[in-house]
């Protein structure tokens, strides 16, 4: 793997990572991508290993990771070249199963958390709808009290895993009348009735993996599937995308540092005019830049993550990293396919892909003018 002086303390566990991306990912991933899917079985190769449950206490079957690791394995992983695929998984293991993990009920932890670790259930989560995207506040989908059920009506669009997941986390509005404190969010089973996968999403990039639009209608659920309390669903849907934002700054951090790896060797073995690429003084120079843009976006996220785990306020900080390590990942690319001449506009070669699958980066978990919006207000 790259770049193992960034792990300290975690050298075994980046090893086994890359052990494990080398036999069960990378003589696949090119297939999957062609394919336009990936199979469940590798939630299932990879749980077997240990790696969907790094922020998964050890009740549960997981091993009870910080941050640090889990930061640790967005990055390592995030050097896969299908970016769909990475963060289908990380999506399932880091964000869904650690939020049931934080905020479930103990029915919902014990029926979902173990197979989730073993990756013998996928989760999903749902906020985003058609008409509601980074604006959570006009989210529609509503859950309505009968009794001692309540009835689950609405849609949600862009979901990763959606038309693969056994299990949703889906934030719904219960109250019109109390603002934030009218947000609750439910683990929804999708073999319930009125659960229904509407279609799944034609993409630019992220070929491999898929996104869904779904549909509940009159899907009923019971008091333990509310994740947490009442009312809670806002601030837990602010802490899980938090975390999220983190989770994929590093993988594109990740990806950043595979694509200019890959860019790198073949400036040095491509020739042109009788010399190496890399040996044109203007070609050097677009090269240290890129490693510039690297070690920037390195050092933000890096402290974005250390006030994450003290416990800090960090939103400002976090939405800084993403919107300057996403935004540079995709530039990355982009002059990756450069330097690579007519065979980076192939898919020959990778920069392509990166491009592609970066870009999205810079949209999901809220889009880099949402992250700058979040950043400018810590200074008004």
């Amino acid at each position: 793997m790259l770049h193992p002086r960034y792990y300290k303390g975690q050298e075994v566990f980046a090893e086994s990572v890359g052990r494990a991306i080398k036999k069960d990912i990378l003589p696949n991933v090119d297939k999957w991508e062609e394919g336009n899917h990936f199979p469940d079985t590798i939630f299932k190769t990879l749980g077997a290993q240990g790696f969907l449950g790094i922020l998964i206490p050890e009740e549960f079957g997981g091993i009870g990771g910080d941050y640090r690791l889990a930061a640790a394995w967005c990055e390592l992983f995030g050097e896969v070249p299908a970016v769909g695929f990475t963060t289908a998984i990380n999506m399932h293991s880091l964000v869904i199963s650690n939020a049931l993990a934080n905020y479930g009920s103990a029915k919902s932890k014990a029926e979902w958390l173990p197979r989730a670790v073993l990756g013998e259930s996928i989760g999903a989560y749902a906020f985003t709808e058609p008409g509601a995207g980074s604006d959570l506040a006009n989210i529609r989908t509503k859950a309505e009290k009968h009794g001692d059920k309540w009835i689950l009506n609405g849609s949600k669009t862009f979901i990763t895993n959606g038309a693969r997941a056994n299990f949703i986390l889906v934030l719904a509005r219960h109250d019109t009348s109390i603002g934030y404190k009218g947000f609750t969010t439910f683990v929804v089973d999708t073999t319930l009735p009125g659960f229904k996968v509407q279609r799944k999403l034609d993409k630019l990039g992220w070929r491999s993996s898929d996104t869904a639009e779904l549909t509940f209608d009159n899907v009923t659920l019971s008091e333990e599937d509310v994740l947490g309390k009442i009312g809670d669903g806002w601030i837990q849907a602010a802490k899980s995308l938090n975390w999220e934002r983190l989770m994929l700054t590093f993988t594109s951090l990740g990806g950043a540092k595979a694509c200019m790896h890959e860019t790198l060797q073949y400036v040095k073995d491509r020739r042109a005019f009788g010399q190496a690429l890399i040996e044109f003084d203007v070609v050097a120079d677009l090269l240290l830049k890129l490693d510039q843009k690297i070690l920037l976006g390195e050092a933000l996220v890096h402290h974005a993550l250390d006030l994450h785990c003290e416990g800090k306020e960090c939103r400002a900080e976090v939405a800084m990293a993403k919107r300057l390590v996403c935004e540079d990942a995709v530039w990355i690319a982009d002059r990756a396919i450069q330097l690579h001449g007519g065979y980076g506009y192939t898919k020959e070669f990778l920069p392509e892909r990166w491009w592609r699958d970066l870009r999205l980066m810079t949209i999901g978990g809220g889009t880099s003018e949402i992250m700058g919006n979040i950043a400018i207000k810590s200074l008004i």
